[in-house]
């Protein structure tokens, strides 16, 4: 853009390795803002391709894990980015018509890979429904899916685990401060997913601190109870709370203790998986329908 006593105006320039202006180019006229309007294919394109950042954006739970009014902002900046797409001069010579494929090809395969994602499935099924193991609260599901929507796929017996975090009335995590109590699913009662033996418990690591990693043990405070056809998997408890020893045997529904923040883990959450020959299977639960994919709300 350049100023002049008259106004502005574009202008286009080239320079040589000296930096030495070799070609410069007035747009006639003084500039004006161009008005909103239907755009030509090109800003179509661009649209587009705006759009596919955003759609990807949403579907990987960048914002979903916010609180709700700094997510709400997040997605505002949506539309004031299409518009300004929209509103892109072109330069002068003109689009090279690149974005009327790059755009709805980009599109076309992020929402494919979403849905793909979404509804994923290893075709490894448990030999019957397990009940959900967390009650009276809201849900959200902050791992789970295919590759891309879920970090456990790449550990074959983890492949089909679902992560779960506890939100508030408004899409918040947290409570305050930065403590593992912080967290709203913080001490939540855990029962029992299915019947079965315990053949491992854990309840004496103690919680770490939110944001940090500490890799062994993985797993943590713990339950795993097989059930005769697989094992299914708790970890991430409490310290103190697991009310079962390996051996025992469990009744679905019964209280197993309460979720914490023991093990890898870089915030209070409950992890659960089955797996069948060092295989996970696909997780179902009676009474919710439909996939369990990253973002999914629950409320039980």
């Amino acid at each position: 853009m350049v100023q002049g006593t008259a106004g502005r105006t574009l202008a286009f320039a080239a320079a040589d390795a000296a930096e030495r202006l070799t070609n410069l180019r007035l747009a006639p006229g003084p500039y004006r803002p161009p008005r909103l309007r239907v755009p030509a294919g090109a800003r179509v394109g661009d649209v587009l391709i705006v759009a596919a950042a955003y759609l990807l954006m949403e579907g990987r739970l960048t914002p979903a894990r916010l609180p709700r009014r700094l997510r709400r902002a997040m997605e505002a900046g949506g539309p004031v980015a299409l518009v300004s797409a929209w509103r892109l001069p072109s330069p002068a010579a003109g689009h090279l018509g690149t974005e009327l494929v790059t755009g709805p090809v980009l599109l076309a395969g992020v929402a494919g890979y979403l849905v793909w994602a979404r509804r994923h499935r290893w075709g490894a099924e448990l030999s019957a429904p397990l009940r959900f193991p967390l009650r009276d609260g809201t849900w959200l599901i902050a791992q789970g899916g295919g590759p891309g929507l879920n970090h456990h796929t790449p550990h074959p017996e983890q492949r089909g685990a679902i992560d779960v975090v506890g939100v508030g009335a408004r899409g918040v995590r947290l409570r305050s401060g930065a403590s593992p109590d912080a967290y709203r699913i913080y001490g939540a009662k855990l029962y029992a997913p299915c019947d079965g033996d315990v053949v491992s418990a854990a309840d004496d690591y103690a919680d770490q601190v939110p944001g940090t990693i500490r890799y062994e043990p993985p797993y943590g405070n713990h339950v795993f109870i097989d059930t005769g056809s697989e094992l299914v998997k708790l970890a991430h408890l409490r310290p103190g709370t697991v009310t079962v020893t390996t051996g025992d045997r469990v009744r679905a529904g019964q209280l197993l203790g309460e979720v914490g923040n023991s093990g890898n883990t870089t915030e209070s959450h409950l992890h659960l998986h089955a797996e069948r020959g060092g295989l996970g299977l696909d997780l179902r639960f009676t009474g919710i329908t439909g996939t369990l994919h990253r973002g999914r709300v629950l409320r039980t």
